[in-house]
This record gives C-alpha cells, sequence and structure tokens, in this order.
C-alpha cells in the first residue's frame, strides 16, 4: 500500500482553535507562557536547561524494567531502558489515557510523532540519546471517554460496573468486543490475522486495561525503540512526594495557575481550572478529590477523612495513594523524565500553557511543546470523487453546503442570473436617480421599491439554488459521502474513527505510511492519499 502525502495549512481546515493556530504561528504573546516555540535549535538550548533538573534514573529504569515484567520486550526498547541510566539520555513524551482498543486516531499520531521527533533529534545533537516515551495516563477515571471508540461505522462502548482508576479495571467484559471486532478482520491475511491474535492476548480478561494497552502499543511500536511508562507507580510517586506534600500543605497552585488564567484567557477561552487542592485519593474502586474542610481532609463522595498530621503520614507512607489531577499530572511526568520535549494536541497546548509559573515554583524545567501532528487519510474512491467534482483540497474541509454553493455558482445558469440581477440593481439605480430628480418623497419611495426589489432577487436566487440543488443530487449526494470520509459526524476523521478503519485497508503499513510522511518539526496539516497496493 502506498499513499501520496499534501502538507496543507491548519487555516485551511477550519479546524483548530485560535489558539493552535496563534502557537503555529508563534504570535509574540504566547512567549511568556512557554519556554520558547519549538525548533532545532531550541531543543539544544532545552537540553541545557533539562540538565540542570536531577533525575533519579535508577528509580526510572527500574521501576520501567518492572513494569514491563510478562510482556516479552523488543532489543530496541531494552537498549532505551537501558540507555536511560546515562545522564546523556533524554526522552520525547506524549501522553495519553489507555482507550480501549486506542481510542482515537490520533493516539498513534502523537506515537509516531514521538518516534521521529526523537530520531530526528540524534541526527541533530548525535552526541546524545533520544527515547520516545508513551506516558500513559492509567489512573484516569473517566470511562466514558476511555470506554467508547468508533470503527466501522458502529460506536462500542464498555459497559462495566467497575469503578476508580480505569487502567487498574480488569478486561473480562471486553472479550465479546474483541470477538465482534474480529469478525470484521479476514484471518487469511497476515496483518489482519496478527492484529485478531493481539487483540485477543491483550483483551484476555485477565490482564488488567494498563496492562492490555502496553501490550498492544508495545506489538505496535517496540520495533521503533518506544517506551511506556505507567504514572500508577508507588516507586516514581515517591520521587514526586514533595510536589504532592506541597499541593496538600499550601494549596497555592490553584492562586498561581489562576493568575497565568487570568493572563490568557485575553486571548483564549480557558482550557482547565484548577482547585484547591490538585491531587485524587486513590484505592482500588476509587479516584475521588481531596478537599480540605473546616480544617479536615475529606475525600469526596465517601465518609474517609483526616486530620493534617494524619495526611501528612499518609503521604509519606502511601504516595501511591495520590493520583495527581490535569494541572499537576505534568509536573509529575517532568519530575521522573529526563524530557526536553512533549507532544500533545490543542486541548492538551492549552492547559499545558497554563503551568509555567507552578513549574517555576517546583523548580521544574519546562519542555518544549510540540503541537502534534493531524493527519487524514482519503481513499481511492473518495480521491475519485474529489478529482471528478475537480474540488481544490482545501475545499472538503468546508461545510457540504458551502461546498456545492462553491460549485453550482460556477454553472453557468448561476453566472446567467447573477449578471441579470445586477442589471436590476443598476437600472433601480437608475430609477432612484430620476426620482430624486423629481422630488425627495419620490426617491425615497423609489429607495423603498429597490430594497424590496432586491428581497425578491434575494428570493430568487434561493430558488434557484433550491432547484439546482434538487436538480444535483448526485452531486450533493458525492459531496456528503465525501464529507462522511473526511469528518465523520462532523468530527475530524482523527478525532472520531479508530486506527482499525485505518489498518484494515493498510494493514501494518499505516505505521511504515506515518513514520515516513509524519514530520518532526512539520507545522502543516498531512493528508495521506491512498493509492492501492504496491508490489
Amino acid at each position: 500500500m502506498k499513499a501520496d502525502a499534501t502538507y496543507i495549512s491548519y487555516n485551511d481546515t477550519h479546524s483548530f482553535s485560535n489558539l493552535v493556530i496563534d502557537y503555529v504561528h508563534e504570535e509574540e504573546h504566547l512567549k511568556e507562557f512557554i519556554s520558547e516555540f519549538p525548533s532545532k535549535e531550541a531543543i539544544g538550548r532545552q537540553i541545557a536547561r533539562k540538565k540542570s533538573q536531577p533525575v533519579d534514573r535508577t528509580i526510572l529504569t527500574e521501576s520501567l524494567i518492572r513494569q514491563y515484567q510478562g510482556v516479552e520486550m523488543p532489543s530496541e526498547v531494552r537498549q532505551h531502558i537501558d540507555a536511560l541510566q546515562s545522564e546523556n539520555t533524554f526522552t520525547i513524551c506524549t501522553a495519553h489515557q489507555p482507550n480501549v482498543f486506542t481510542g482515537y486516531l490520533y493516539f498513534i499520531y502523537k506515537i509516531i510523532h514521538a518516534i521521529n521527533l526523537a530520531k530526528e533529534c540524534k541526527t541533530l545533537y548525535p552526541e546524545y540519546h533520544f527515547v520516545p516515551v508513551y506516558y500513559m495516563g492509567s489512573e484516569d477515571n473517566d470511562i466514558d471517554e476511555i470506554g467508547t471508540f468508533h470503527y466501522n461505522e458502529t460506536t462500542y462502548t464498555w459497559n462495566t460496573d467497575q469503578k476508580g482508576a480505569c487502567g487498574r479495571m480488569k478486561t473480562h467484559e471486553l472479550k465479546d468486543m474483541v470477538q465482534e471486532i474480529n469478525r470484521t478482520l479476514n484471518k487469511d491475511v497476515a496483518d489482519e490475522a496478527f492484529l485478531m491474535t493481539l487483540l485477543e492476548q491483550a483483551y484476555d480478561g485477565e490482564h488488567t486495561l494498563a496492562e492490555a494497552t502496553r501490550i498492544i502499543v508495545n506489538a505496535l511500536f517496540g520495533q521503533y525503540g518506544l517506551v511506556v511508562i505507567d504514572g500508577d507507580d508507588v516507586a516514581l510517586k515517591t520521587v514526586f512526594k514533595p510536589v504532592m506534600r506541597h499541593e496538600l500543605l499550601f494549596q497555592d497552585s490553584q492562586t498561581m495557575v489562576t493568575d497565568t488564567l487570568s493572563r490568557l484567557s485575553v486571548h483564549y477561552k480557558v482550557q482547565a481550572n484548577p482547585r484547591a487542592i490538585n491531587l485524587f485519593y486513590l484505592k482500588e474502586n476509587l479516584r475521588e478529590r481531596i478537599e480540605w474542610v473546616d480544617g479536615i481532609y475529606q475525600i469526596v463522595n465517601t465518609t474517609i477523612t483526616f486530620s493534617k498530621e494524619e495526611m501528612e503520614l499518609e503521604i509519606e507512607q502511601h504516595p501511591e495513594r495520590f493520583s495527581p489531577n490535569v494541572i499537576l499530572r505534568p509536573l509529575y511526568q517532568e519530575t521522573i523524565l529526563p524530557d526536553v520535549a512533549f507532544i500533545g494536541g490543542g486541548g492538551e497546548l492549552a492547559y499545558w500553557l497554563e503551568l509555567k509559573t507552578l513549574f517555576e515554583k517546583h523548580q521544574l524545567v519546562y519542555p518544549l511543546i510540540f503541537l502534534r501532528n493531524s493527519v487524514l487519510w482519503i481513499n481511492e474512491k473518495t480521491i475519485a470523487s474529489i478529482n471528478k467534482l475537480s474540488l481544490p483540497l482545501e475545499s472538503v474541509f468546508l461545510s457540504k453546503e458551502i461546498i456545492f454553493k462553491q460549485l453550482i455558482h460556477e454553472t453557468n445558469t448561476m453566472k446567467s442570473l447573477q449578471a441579470i440581477i445586477r442589471d436590476l440593481d443598476v437600472n433601480y439605480d437608475a430609477i432612484v436617480s430620476l426620482g430624486e430628480s423629481v422630488s425627495p418623497n419620490l426617491a425615497h419611495s423609489m429607495k423603498a421599491h429597490k430594497a424590496k426589489a432586491s428581497r425578491i432577487s434575494d428570493r430568487i436566487i434561493q430558488k434557484f439554488n433550491a432547484q439546482l440543488k434538487t436538480k444535483e443530487e448526485l452531486t450533493f449526494k458525492k459531496i456528503e459521502q465525501i464529507k462522511q470520509q473526511i469528518a465523520p459526524n462532523g468530527h475530524l476523521q482523527e478525532r472520531h474513527d479508530n486506527f482499525l478503519s485505518i489498518y484494515k485497508t493498510t494493514g501494518l503499513a499505516m505505521l511504515d505510511i506515518l513514520s515516513r510522511h509524519q514530520q518532526a518539526f512539520g507545522k502543516e496539516f498531512l493528508v495521506l492519499k491512498l493509492q492501492g497496493e504496491s508490489a
């Protein structure tokens, strides 16, 4: 399978926030919220900054080796974990929850971006080593988001009564879903047979969701040296104890982040609001917020309480029972990893920009923030339809109604109609002028008639459009079909479809195609046009 790559401006997709567009264009007012904009030269400067922050590499590597127990570790992954013991090794990190069946397509794009950026950095700075890392946010408890994905025009939902951190949930309820998915695959096609076996192995009912996700990600990306790290780890949490203790005792992160938000919100919508305490209390089947009420720490929706002294003892003896929320998780990640770059989507970019002051407070190095690559796949049938309609590639991101109007605007019928209406406007202007030569009252009356005629002209155009739309029903249907692939159910393909939607056509070649065409330092939207099977 081959694919032709085209890169277009994010602006032309009409699908990204003002913040994303401004960040890509490196607008001046954003500089105060970051270390600097990402670039090849900035990587070198970031390495120097990160060297000033000690990272416990022994705990990091020991934790990783322990987390990989029971998983067949490719030699590339083992080499990268070993390399992390060296002070000359740095990480390129992306993060996401352990969504069932990997969730949205952009999960794959994030990881490929991290892999490509690590390779590019090694080329730029050969005296250092760079390890791509997927930080698995296994403590997230949003089961509605984590447990839902779309494939083959079907929405699949994990229905479970399990509570607490989703990564700890057992996967026995997903076995029937695996069988349903596997019925859409062909065991006689090698890449599909590989995937069928992989899904059955991962979601065997015994593994937790975090374990299953590691198995899948390792099988797909282990050959590229991708290292998976799970933050739900007692040793790693021990390293983060000082920040968590400070959060519980002083509760000043809310003030710092709110101050940043006041400046950021002048330009953009706020992404994440801080709380007085930005930690959850975490135990089996439980992940709930911690609140300070009348001198007592209360665990929301439970009867669990702690005095100040009891809470200090709890965090000292059981740091694994504390889970950072969206405000503190980036600090946790950057505490345990020798990270020089973080790759995230538009939403992640928004809340990372809130945190620089908080990083400085805890003497942590703020990483370079890369906007993740965005990708659209277009199959041969859709390409043929686009070409037949003579649509510019950028036009396919517009609404189907606008696309249709643009097409019929160019027809001879509409051109002739618009020319006639322009002539009518000129003649009415002449009538108004003639009325002015007679009397002001007549001129006023003629202006009213002109306005009425203008409204009639608008209705005439609307009726022509409606009739042409009926006449061109086939054309509109083709536009709808194009839009359904470009933006299924009104969402960008990458924010709706699961990777299975592409894998079914491309097999494992999907990963090679993405690796070849995603640009580590790219600032454009990637469109991949599938071109049939390759020899």
